[in-house]
């Protein structure tokens, strides 16, 4: 007796699907689960976060147990609440991932946090994946003083005080000139922000007290940065000179 083409149709996909059994689409089981943001905000001088719901963020899927693979299996968006939801899944090993994103100093790199997750029969929930995001995250501060004394026709003016809005400028090793400059608060202390690792040189500039309007630039100090989100203080205060 012939079978109906479309009973045959039926038949050789319920075959299909009965003999593959790697992870994949073609089950009734699903995952599910929540990202949030880690955010690490600029100006922020002691590295305090928010952490919110990812809200249309992109969560990737690799079909087996194998995190390395080149390329994710599917992706879905997360919805106003930070949540995702993969359905149509077969029985299995799986692992799901969301993106880090780095600012501009970390060349705008991306990382993923991955989670795994065995799939049974009905709905797995997945551990909370928590990106990172935010104009300092990945970097660091570098901080230093400046005491001033003034001058007045080489006469010594009252005792040292704090350099206020005195400039201040930053350079990596090696290099001929300054990629960064800030100014002293009324404390004398200054801050360059954002700062991604590597070997840094700070210096300001002094005046000559003979020489009247002959501005020099101080010795520099080599500060060298290897963690994220860590001030690093320089190990001298600058010691300046201003005539008046």
């Amino acid at each position: 007796m012939k079978l109906p083409r479309c009973c045959f149709l039926l038949l050789i996909v319920a075959i299909f699907f009965s003999c593959n059994k790697d992870e994949g689409v073609g089950g009734s089981s699903s995952i599910e689960g929540y990202v949030y943001n880690v955010v690490h905000k600029d100006d922020n001088f002691s590295f305090t976060i928010d952490t919110i719901p990812a809200v249309g963020e992109k969560v990737y899927i690799v079909y087996g147990n194998n995190v390395d693979a080149p390329v994710a299996d599917k992706d879905v968006d997360t919805n106003k609440n930070g949540m995702y939801h993969f359905e149509y899944l077969r029985k299995g090993d799986y692992y799901v991932y969301a993106l880090n994103s780095y600012p501009d100093q970390l060349s705008k790199a991306k990382t993923a946090e991955y989670k795994s997750v065995k799939v049974g029969s009905g709905t797995a929930q997945v551990e909370n994946i928590y990106i990172h995001s935010g104009k300092a995250y990945g970097l660091s501060m570098i901080k230093g003083t400046i005491i001033a004394q003034y001058y007045d026709k080489t006469a010594q003016k009252g005792n040292p005080i704090p350099a206020v809005e005195h400039r201040v400028y930053l350079k990596r090793a090696g290099e001929d000139s300054y990629f960064d400059d800030v100014r002293t608060s009324s404390t004398g202390v200054f801050y360059f922000q954002k700062v991604s690792p590597g070997t840094y040189e700070v210096y300001t500039t002094t005046e000559d007290i003979n020489v009247k309007n002959r501005i020099l630039s101080t010795t520099p100090q080599t500060i060298e940065v290897t963690e994220a989100e860590t001030v690093y203080e320089l190990p001298n205060i600058f010691n300046i000179v201003l005539n008046i």
